[in-house]
């Protein structure tokens, strides 16, 4: 080896124990900042999470409009996803929703020529943007667009939301821009639109409609106000919920499919869930056992009741339409939503129905009691179908609410002493309901005595059991 290597080596090696100490004299100099200012570092990012965490807490404690959870909403994308109507900020911009763009447009322009002078846009906007915080708070996630672009969204979208509901209630003409109904309320258009206002990725603010709402209520036929915008509501959306009463308002809803929530669930339900450990017997094996099914009424609200005793069961009648939407949104957002009142009623009340319907001849006896109504004609196949997977990636497949928990647990006593009760219905066709019987009025009686005696017994038993 040269001279000249051998100095080369050497002094590769003195610069490579010069960088590790440089490095070493690095770390203890850091270790020694982080040392010195550790209190005040401590300090910093723990105040730092606190805040985050104030503020992740907040957003959920206002948030009610929320996108679905994709295990619920892979299953039947199309009926949570607008195809015809974007509202709100969870879709906008899509370009298969660009042709209503031009149609809220002159919703818009129309509300605007029938402004008084001193409602103009400049004070609707206006309006709109004191509200922005608010607005924003409302939905789950942290959107991305600019005040701007944000105020303008809540303008249009909600504007043409005040437009299309007063012209469906008749109090304003229609024009060559309106979603066509050729003169049927059904066609699909007119229909499409409003199933599409009332998806949970679809919301405005209730608080927001109901603001652009009063500040064109001075624009009525001969400057009459209209209807509130919560009749107006309950008026449209009549058409799936029967017997809707406006009076009956318990609580300011959160959005448009908030409000069909509120009239169709008990207010006097409190927020417990309670674990379900096993299913219900279908309709067919309860009727074997003397079950008697009725529709519940006249209240619209949707709920389920039992009689032990007497072994009748009492439903809210649902009515079934091709359009399966509204029903698996308002599960979404029981779903989705952590808070409130009316946590998991409609969803209880479905996974009742699930229960009970496991054959085209459950539906059939739940038709024949008109507590399903078949107003489209739909097959039983279909019907059961819809019943058997309403509720599939829900929560509520292993809890319900207090209510329907109770009629549960009873219904299942019920059904534990079928032997029984068979065994009574068969002594009673057997002697007291045959003419030719040889046994005298007088012991049918005590038989009939003795019965109900040991039915009681059972019951009160199983109830302490329970």
């Amino acid at each position: 080896m040269t001279e000249s290597n051998v100095n080369n080596d050497c002094l590769i090696e003195i610069g490579e124990k010069e960088e590790e100490t440089a490095i070493a004299a690095n770390n203890v100099t850091n270790h020694q900042t982080w040392s010195g200012n550790r209190n005040e570092d401590k300090v910093g990012i723990a105040s730092s999470i606190r805040a985050k965490l104030r503020s992740e807490a907040q957003s959920s404690a206002s948030a009610c409009i929320y996108r679905i959870p994709d295990p619920i909403k892979r299953l039947h994308e199309k009926e949570f996803v607008p195809s015809l109507v974007s509202i709100g900020p969870f879709h906008h911009g899509k370009k298969n929703l660009q042709a209503m763009e031009r149609v809220k447009l002159g919703y818009l322009n129309n509300l605007l020529v029938r402004l008084e002078p001193e409602t103009s846009v400049e004070h609707i906007v206006e309006k709109v943007a004191s509200m922005e915080e608010y607005c924003r708070s409302c939905y789950e996630e942290k959107l991305q667009y600019s005040s701007e672009e944000f105020v303008e969204m809540m303008v249009i979208d909600g504007c043409f939301i005040v437009e299309f509901f007063r012209k469906e209630e008749g109090k304003l003409p229609k024009d060559k821009n309106d979603p066509k109904d050729d003169d049927d309320p059904e066609s699909m258009t007119f229909v499409t639109v409003l199933y599409e206002l009332l998806l949970l990725e679809n919301q405005l603010p209730w608080r927001l409609v109901d603001c652009l709402f009063e500040l064109t209520n001075n624009q009525g036929p001969r400057g009459k106000k209209f209807k509130s915008l919560w009749e107006l509501s309950c008026s449209l959306f009549s058409r799936w919920v029967d017997k809707i009463d406006p009076e009956k308002k318990t609580s300011e809803p959160r959005h448009l499919l908030d409000t069909v929530r509120l009239v169709t669930v008990e207010p006097d339900d409190k927020e417990i869930v309670f674990p379900v450990s096993e299913s219900l017997p279908s309709a067919t094996e309860l009727v074997e056992i003397g079950v008697i099914f009725k529709h519940r009424g006249p209240d619209n609200t949707l709920g389920i009741n039992f009689n032990d005793v007497d072994g009748v069961m009492e439903i809210t009648p649902i009515t079934i339409t091709p359009n399966q939407s509204l029903m698996r949104n308002l599960i979404a957002l029981e779903e989705c939503e952590s808070r409130g009142p009316h946590k998991y009623q409609i969803t209880s009340y479905c996974r009742v129905l699930n229960d009970l319907i496991k054959s085209s001849k459950d539906v059939e006896i739940l038709m024949n009691k008109n507590i399903i109504i078949n107003f489209w004609n739909l097959s039983k196949e279909d019907i059961a179908s819809f019943f058997s997977d309403i509720c599939k990636n829900s929560v509520t497949t292993f809890s319900c609410s207090r209510s329907v928990s109770m009629v549960s647990t009873n219904v299942r006593m019920y059904y534990e002493h079928r032997w029984l009760r068979r065994w009574i219905s068969s002594i009673k066709r057997e002697y007291l309901y045959n003419p030719s019987s040889i046994w005298s009025i007088s012991n049918a009686v005590v038989l009939v005595i003795l019965l109900t005696a040991i039915q009681t017994v059972y019951s009160v038993l199983s109830y302490y059991k329970s």
